[in-house]
């Protein structure tokens, strides 16, 4: 992202450093709804997207749907949706439990814990996930909190830690995902790339990782080793920068692909957990 030792490099770690939230709730925009929100609002989404390449955005008018939902994504640019497995036919995925079809096979569908990752890191290099925005329709009877980690504070803290960490972390071969074969078809061929890359467009950092046990292979040398070992003791740090909030009906968090995990949860009689998500292939216009 940044030659060794630039001066660049300084000014822009001092600055991010210093203008990181402290606490959640400096990330909250309140918004009269989905549909055409105010020059106001949209601004101070853009600025905490600058700031911490991602915003938390509280609803005044609840109502949603998969389609205003895209409408307020294209307020910031996002229009390339990707269209992945258990997406909806409009791109937009609901994560909500359950035992259907390919949905059923995967975590996101299911009240089980989801462990820190990025999302679409299994995509091929020419289609990686840049923005991503996940609205709560309704949230579960208990559980269920996300935590949030910019990508940007994460390389801070590993080059902090020790350059090599960065080197090792944008290997190409850095991490790979096996294929993905269903019933003896390959549904998706095996994925390798680095964890840390720069978006051509513009050079913005650009992250691709998960904390996965399984089905995932990792380049097998030292430093490898050393920097996985050093992001999850970030990543587990309570008292860290690692940022957590319970999403409300008609609150969202709209991000460049931001590191977040989610915790398990239990749904109620009544009151099962809907949350729409919907991942772009473009940045956020901030």
């Amino acid at each position: 992202m940044f030659p060794s030792n630039s001066t660049h490099y300084r000014e822009w770690r001092a600055a991010k450093l210093a203008n990181y939230p402290m606490h959640v709730d400096e990330l909250i925009v309140q918004i009269g709804g989905l549909i055409a929100p105010d020059s106001a609002s949209l601004a101070a989404i853009r600025s905490s997207c600058r700031r911490a390449n991602m915003a938390i955005y509280s609803c005044r008018d609840t109502a949603a749907d998969r389609k205003s939902i895209l409408a307020f994504a294209a307020q910031f640019g996002l229009r390339r949706i990707d269209h992945h497995l258990c997406a909806n036919d409009d791109g937009v995925a609901e994560l909500t439990v359950t035992s259907d079809g390919d949905r059923g096979d995967y975590v996101p569908y299911s009240d089980r814990g989801l462990s820190w990752h990025t999302d679409g890191y299994y995509n091929e290099a020419s289609v990686q996930v840049r923005a991503v925005i996940l609205h709560c329709v309704q949230d579960a009877a208990t559980g269920g909190q996300t935590a949030l980690l910019d990508p940007e504070i994460a390389y801070i803290r590993l080059r902090d830690a020790n350059p090599a960490y960065i080197a090792a972390l944008e290997h190409p071969a850095c991490m790979t995902i096996p294929a993905n074969v269903k019933g003896g078809r390959e549904v998706r061929p095996a994925v390798s790339g680095p964890v840390f890359s720069s978006d051509q467009a513009g050079g913005a950092l650009h992250m691709r990782y998960s904390a996965r046990k399984k089905n995932i292979r990792w380049r097998d040398d030292r430093a490898t080793v050393a920097a996985r070992a050093c992001l999850a003791e970030l990543l587990a740090d309570d008292t860290g920068p690692v940022l957590r909030y319970d999403l409300q009906p008609g609150q969202g968090i709209i991000s460049n692909n931001v590191l977040h995990d989610r915790s398990a949860f239990e749904d109620g009689p009544s009151r099962k957990r809907l949350l729409y998500r919907a991942r772009f292939f473009d940045r956020i216009n901030s």
